[in-house]
């Protein structure tokens, strides 16, 4: 069945792929983003679409409501997600991850929306006692940026509490895959490969043995699409993670071997400020509420992502 359903974050990584998922399937999508971090190259696909409208708008605007037709669902992915520059910068990450959370949801409320998917972290575990994540573990803000998602996803339970409204959150691990912008807030597989391909060291955080649980951003779409639509889930927190966790170093040198015409090496630089040791989340839940597991392996996904990356140069 066609629907109407907003994409905040829509120029960005994630966002851009979920609107081309959308539109293949039909529905008739509007993209909002203030394009701070977002790309409009990242929807040209999109924007050749008759179903698809695009807002160049920033999610803390009051007014924004007013600029939104009737809405089914809301994917909620517009965030600033850098831990590096929430500790640079809380206030600003507060802003737009905490302020702008709260006004999408009071927009969902007012154009009746049917359910509210968000994009939540991994953040917001902190330092688990206990691997492979559940999602009942505690939650504990190491960073600025964790405390954010945590703030935003006690916003999404109160306006379910309160209003009624259906909400579903997921706790995002370490995505990657084509269209992640690079620079020094990005993540570590688009830093990576991007340093490979230009010849640049590749700068370890520590002694890179602190673990990551990465999936492919493919398979985060199917996981998110599904959010929306599976019966009986509202008021849910569910992982999107990887099958296994990699430690950093593992990552940096399968980039190097991937990328193999290089004259990149390794080096060591100071423990990052806020960085999580051990990230490795637990599917079961993912699998049990959603139906979907990431069919995309960590090769066949640095594969393509190195090769997009390159043809983008």
């Amino acid at each position: 069945m066609t629907k109407t359903i907003l994409v905040t974050g829509a120029a960005g990584f994630i966002g851009s792929h979920l609107v081309d998922h959308l539109l293949a399937q039909g529905h008739s999508v509007v993209g909002v983003d203030n394009l701070r971090t977002g790309r409009e190259e990242n929807l040209r696909g999109a924007m050749a679409h008759e179903e698809f409208t695009f807002l160049q708008a920033d999610i803390c605007d009051h007014d924004l409501v007013s600029r939104l037709p009737k809405l089914d669902i809301v994917y909620h992915l517009a965030a600033i997600s850098s831990v590096k520059l929430s500790v640079e910068d809380p206030l600003a990450v507060n802003e737009t991850n905490v302020t702008g959370t709260v006004n999408i949801l009071r927009a969902a409320r007012e154009l009746g929306v049917q359910r509210v998917v968000f994009s939540s972290s991994a953040a917001v575990y902190g330092q688990p006692e206990i691997s492979p994540i559940t999602e009942d573990a505690p939650i504990q803000a190491l960073s600025p940026y964790g405390a954010s998602k945590i703030a935003a996803e006690q916003y999404m339970h109160s306006f379910r509490n309160t209003y009624g409204m259906e909400t579903v959150i997921l706790r995002y691990f370490n995505v990657y895959g084509p269209r992640q912008a690079y620079s020094e807030y990005s993540g570590v597989v688009s830093v990576f490969i991007n340093r490979a391909l230009r010849g640049d060291r590749l700068i370890v955080d520590g002694d890179g043995l602190q673990t990551r649980s990465l999936i492919y951003v493919d398979d985060v779409v199917a996981l998110t699409v599904q959010a929306a639509t599976a019966p009986g889930i509202s008021g849910e927190v569910i992982n999107v993670c990887g099958a296994h966790e990699m430690t950093v170093l593992d990552i940096a040198n399968a980039v190097l071997r991937m990328v193999a015409q290089t004259n990149s090496t390794i080096t060591h630089g100071p423990p990052r400020p806020g960085d999580i040791r051990k990230s490795s989340g637990s599917l079961d839940k993912a699998r049990e509420l959603l139906g979907v597991t990431p069919q995309v392996d960590f090769e066949q996904g640095l594969r393509r992502t190195i090769e997009w990356y390159r043809n983008s140069m």
